[in-house]
C-alpha cells in the first residue's frame, strides 16, 4: 500500500499505534531512512537514496517506475523541497544499480551517480488523499511535467504518449499538463498519438514527420500484426528492441511479417534501437531512398496500368 517506505503519520493514519512503530523498529521490520520516516525490506535502492536526500523519487525516475517511457537518461531523478537541507549527495552518488544487474521493464533502478535534482516550490495539488505512496514519490501530473521540462521534445513527446497508453494520465490531465507548460512547448500537443507501442516509435515518427514524411501509425496489413509506421503510404517500418525479438517463434514471425508486408506492395525496413540514436543520418537516408523508390515504382505501375 505505501511501497515500502512510509511516514509515522502515514503509519499512523493507517491504524498503527506508537507502540507497534517502536516495536517493528526494535525487531528490525521497520528501518529508520530519515527522520520520522521508516522502511521496510520491500523499499529499493531509489526510494532509500531519495529519503536519505530528503526528497522523494520524481521526474524521470518516477515514469519509470510505472513503465513509462523516461528516455534514455539512468540517473536517479528526486524532487526536493526549497527549504532542504543537509543533502547527502555523495552518500545517494554511491550506489545505484549493479553493473552485474541488466536494465528491464521490471528492474528500473538508477544508475550510480550524482542524482538530478528537481525543486519543488509548493506542494502538488493533484496528490490524492487516498496515496499512501506520497511519503516518497511524487504524484503522476508532476513527474510528467518535470520530465517533459527535462527531456528534449521528442523524448517529452515520447513520455506523454506513453503515459496516456499506459493510463498514467488521462486526457484530461493532458490538458492540465499543458497549461503548465511554457509557451515554448505548447507547439507539442499536435505532435501527440497515445498509440505509439513504445517511445522508440514516437521518436521515430516525430523526426520522420519533421522531415516532411507522411507517416501513419499502427497500420495494420493482412495476413499478420500491425506495423509500428507507414510511410508515404508505401512503405513499412517496424522498431525492434532485442528485449522482445531474440527467441525463434518472435524472429520467425518478424520475417513472416516482412513477407506478407511485401505481398501487399509495401516494401518495409526493421530497425533497432541503435539505428535511432547511434546512426541516424545513415538509417534516415536509407528510409528517404527506400520511400522515394517505392513511390517510383507505384507511380510506375499506375502508368502501366491505364
Amino acid at each position: 500500500m505505501t511501497g515500502g517506505v512510509a511516514s509515522r503519520n502515514t503509519l499512523l493514519s493507517l491504524g498503527a499505534t506508537p507502540r507497534m512503530i517502536d516495536h517493528a523498529r526494535s525487531v528490525r521490520l521497520l528501518q529508520p531512512i530519515r527522520r520520522g520516516i521508516y522502511a521496510s525490506a520491500e523499499a529499493d535502492l531509489d526510494q532509500r537514496r531519495a529519503i536519505r536526500l530528503g526528497g522523494k523519487v520524481a521526474c524521470l525516475s518516477a515514469l519509470r517506475r510505472h513503465r513509462v517511457w523516461a528516455g534514455l537518461d539512468t540517473r536517479l531523478h528526486v524532487c526536493l523541497r526549497r527549504c532542504a537541507h543537509d543533502l547527502r549527495i555523495d552518500e545517494a552518488a554511491s550506489v545505484g544499480l549493479s553493473a552485474l544487474s541488466r536494465r528491464s521493464d521490471t528492474n528500473f533502478v538508477a544508475d550510480p551517480g550524482a542524482p538530478r535534482l528537481h525543486w519543488q516550490r509548493s506542494e502538488p495539488r493533484d496528490v490524492a488523499e487516498s496515496s499512501y505512496q506520497r511519503d516518497w514519490l511524487m504524484p503522476p501530473l508532476v513527474s510528467l511535467r518535470q520530465a517533459v521540462l527535462c527531456q528534449n521534445e521528442e523524448h517529452a513527446i515520447a513520455s506523454i504518449d506513453s503515459a496516456l497508453r499506459t493510463g498514467f494520465i488521462t486526457k484530461s490531465q493532458v490538458d492540465r499538463l499543458f497549461t503548465q507548460l511554457p509557451a515554448r512547448l505548447q507547439c507539442l500537443r499536435a505532435e501527440i498519438d497515445p498509440t505509439a507501442d513504445s517511445g522508440n516509435e514516437t521518436v521515430v515518427r516525430v523526426r520522420l514527420r519533421r522531415a516532411g514524411f507522411v507517416v501513419e501509425t499502427q497500420f495494420p496489413v493482412p495476413g499478420t500484426s500491425r506495423f509500428d509506421l507507414l510511410i508515404d503510404g508505401v512503405v513499412t517500418l517496424d522498431i525492434d528492441s532485442r528485449r522482445w525479438h531474440r527467441d525463434d517463434a518472435q524472429i520467425s514471425w518478424d520475417f513472416d511479417k516482412a513477407l506478407c508486408s511485401f505481398g501487399a506492395g509495401l516494401p518495409s525496413l526493421r530497425i533497432l534501437p541503435r539505428h535511432i540514436y547511434e546512426s541516424w543520418p545513415q538509417t534516415s537516408a536509407v528510409i528517404r531512398r527506400t520511400v522515394s523508390e517505392a513511390k517510383e515504382l507505384r507511380d510506375l505501375r499506375r502508368a502501366q496500368s491505364r
